[in-house]
């Protein structure tokens, strides 16, 4: 359950009790150390500030002299949490204190009112709906996986907040990204994929037919979702593992079956639960990624009913220019005004050294009548660069699935500019979405 983290000082057992009992009464679960304990596992600690949509920092002479809190800052700090700093009493911030809280301290528990702001703040960031983005273009071939994999996660590096990959691809090419071809099958398996984002299967009841068994029958029993520990992978997992959050659900080719399915009564049913997944999923996480196929099928439609914004990477060709063309079609035709997801568009695999005349010409609207919309509007100002460094490369077996990420790992000439550049990607479309 998403919760949040409240940093406190082992002698704040009156403002701590205060602060818990405010957030229960709004329903917003809290975590915290036991009142009056100096220790505590820091395993767990770092798994609760994972597990966090917020921090709560109870700012005290005591907090500031604990080398526990001043950790749970910092690691706070470098996930990019959101941090609601409220006073305990007046003590003298530290030079930490100082330089990540004193621009957002500016109450303290016995002002007026203050209390109140408080709570409703971390009410509005616990309510707030985490943005879904759905990675499509209707050609193949155009860095889906690739953008799927190295923006977002340099995202979640760089911008913090928890992040869950869906592989709705059947080829799986984003699962097998991370983990090699043994694993991914073991985990289907045991649905332990997205095929159980959309049936009930042997992940929700062990004497459940898995719905990988039989593509002529849909099984539109309800279910309840799986909990995320049982459906997810964890990306930042093995020795020496960056922080924070970084899910998957690993793909499966069996979804193709959805394809073939006769009826529009059964499809829409899995079309629904899929849907309602996603939003249980939506109160976990900070952002969800949608990796996608390259045609226009029932996938297509759930994952842009789902999304709330849709990013296209497209080569600088009249190829990928079609394919954005036919999904700007795909939308408007196929998909409600109420559910049509705001689409950007991605320039990949461009050369570093100048700009080719068909990006430009593309920037200067030149496009806009073939596309059938305003392509040069829709552009991102960012674009990603050609590289080998963005060559996916099978996971060795047993090798961490973090080090797949350009973020976290790699060697050669151009390696600092390509992390730049993934974080200027990641920023622009925080930006958009925050808008």
């Amino acid at each position: 359950m998403s919760q949040l983290f409240i940093a406190h000082g082992h002698r704040d057992v009156d403002p701590l009790l205060q602060v818990h009992e405010a957030m229960r009464r709004a329903s917003v679960p809290t975590w915290y150390t036991p009142a009056g304990s100096k220790d505590f596992e820091p395993d767990s600690v770092r798994a609760a500030i994972d597990d966090a949509f917020g921090m709560v920092v109870l700012v005290s002479a005591s907090s500031i002299r604990s080398k526990a809190v001043q950790e749970q800052l910092q690691i706070a700090h470098e996930r990019g949490l959101k941090l609601f700093p409220i006073r305990a009493d007046n003590a003298r911030l530290s030079k930490q204190f100082k330089t990540i809280l004193a621009d957002q301290l500016t109450d303290s528990l016995n002002d007026e009112g203050a209390l109140d702001r408080l709570v409703q703040q971390v009410k509005d960031r616990y309510e707030r709906r985490c943005p879904v983005i759905s990675v499509m273009n209707l050609k193949g071939g155009v860095g889906k996986t690739t953008v799927s994999s190295q923006v977002f996660g340099t995202w979640q590096s760089s911008l913090g907040g928890r992040t869950l990959l869906i592989d709705l691809d059947p080829q799986y090419n984003l699962t097998q990204t991370f983990f090699d071809m043994e694993h991914a099958d073991a985990s289907s398996a045991r649905d332990k994929s997205v095929i159980s984002l959309f049936e009930r299967s042997r992940l929700h009841a062990y004497d459940t037919i898995s719905p990988s068994e039989s593509w002529s029958e849909i099984n539109t029993d309800p279910f309840e979702p799986a909990e995320r520990e049982v459906i997810t992978h964890d990306i930042l997992s093995g020795e020496n593992a960056p922080g924070g959050r970084f899910d998957l659900i690993s793909g499966q080719f069996e979804i193709s079956k959805y394809a073939f399915a006769k009826g529009p009564e059964a499809l829409a049913l899995v079309g629904s639960n899929f849907r309602r997944m996603i939003d249980y999923y939506r109160s976990e996480y900070d952002l969800i990624i949608f990796d996608t196929n390259p045609n226009a099928t029932f996938l297509t439609r759930c994952a842009l009913e789902a999304a709330d914004r849709v990013l296209a990477p497209m080569h600088a060709d009249v190829y990928s220019l079609r394919g954005v063309k036919l999904l700007n079609q795909v939308m408007k035709e196929q998909i409600s005004d109420e559910k049509r997801p705001d689409l950007s568009i991605l320039f990949n695999a461009v050369g570093r050294s100048e700009q080719s005349n068909f990006e430009a010409d593309a920037r200067n609207g030149a496009f806009n009548a073939q596309a059938g919309f305003d392509l040069d509007g829709a552009l991102l100002s960012s674009a990603l660069p050609r590289s080998g460094h963005l060559n996916v490369k099978t996971p060795e077996p047993e090798a961490a699935p973090w080090k797949q990420l350009v973020i976290h790992n790699g060697r050669g000439g151009g390696l600092k500019r390509m992390r730049e550049t993934l974080k200027g990607i990641a920023a622009e479309l925080k930006h958009l979405i925050d808008a």
